[in-house]
């Protein structure tokens, strides 16, 4: 996959983290945005998608509000986040906030890129779980609190969908949703939550429950309809568990 170009957010002052992060993170083909101070840190992880964020855990940098800002937003909920720490109490801090790796700084070229190595795989994974395929099925969820409604699928991954309704959604409520995948006669019934939804209708949904078998057929028919998008991030191999997403 050393095609694939991912995005990442480097936040740090320290010209020893900017020299050393600038060539690891280069070198794994991944398109980095340099911030060095907490408000254009924070723009950027609110309102970009990222597949990396690394932070410079230095307290007077507010690193804590620009990860749980990144965790809160849509975008950036599942992005790999990368904390640079100087002791062990800020690695406690770093790991309770959602970072997901550790690199001990001073900074080292070798250490950082035994972590990065790490990190890429859970990345691209993520990349292709989120990769989505825009279609139009109509469908008639059932969801709880409200029972039945007429609905439209606009795009589905292989961890969630989006739903246009006749109505608008509240996030928590549980969707269960029986459709035709175009353009084959393949079946898929799952189980979702509502994780995301506006007033005019639009709600995203993640898988919760969702047949092994079924699981497999929706991979192999992302993979073919990506393709002929173009997507370079296809699902191929993909097999985690519909909730994972």
């Amino acid at each position: 996959m050393s095609h694939v170009r991912l995005h990442g957010l480097l936040f740090s002052s320290d010209t020893e983290v900017l020299s050393v992060m600038d060539r690891i993170l280069n070198g794994f083909s991944i398109d980095t945005e340099v911030c060095t101070e907490y408000c254009s840190a924070l723009q950027v992880v609110t309102h970009r998608g990222l597949d990396m964020v690394v932070v410079d855990w230095t307290p007077l940098h507010n690193p804590m509000r620009v990860v749980n800002a990144a965790r809160g937003s849509a975008s950036n909920a599942n992005s790999t986040i990368l904390a640079m720490v100087n002791a062990n109490a800020e690695v406690q801090a770093a790991l309770l906030s959602g970072v997901n790796f550790i690199i001990h700084k001073p900074a080292n070229v070798d250490n950082a890129r035994r972590c990065l190595r790490a990190a890429y795989g859970t990345m691209l994974q993520q990349r292709r779980r989120s990769a989505r395929c825009p279609v139009g099925i109509r469908v008639v969820p059932t969801v709880s609190g409200i029972g039945r409604i007429d609905a439209t699928i606009t795009d589905i991954s292989i961890g969630g969908l989006a739903l246009q309704c006749r109505g608008s959604l509240e996030v928590g409520w549980t969707v269960a949703v029986s459709f035709t995948l175009p353009r084959c006669n393949e079946q898929i019934h799952l189980t979702g939550r509502v994780v995301n939804a506006d007033k005019n209708g639009r709600a995203g949904i993640i898988f919760s429950r969702l047949p092994q078998q079924e699981l497999i057929r929706l991979v192999e028919w992302l993979a073919v309809e990506l393709s002929k998008l173009g997507n370079a991030d296809l699902p191929n191999g993909c097999l985690g568990r519909g909730g994972e997403a």
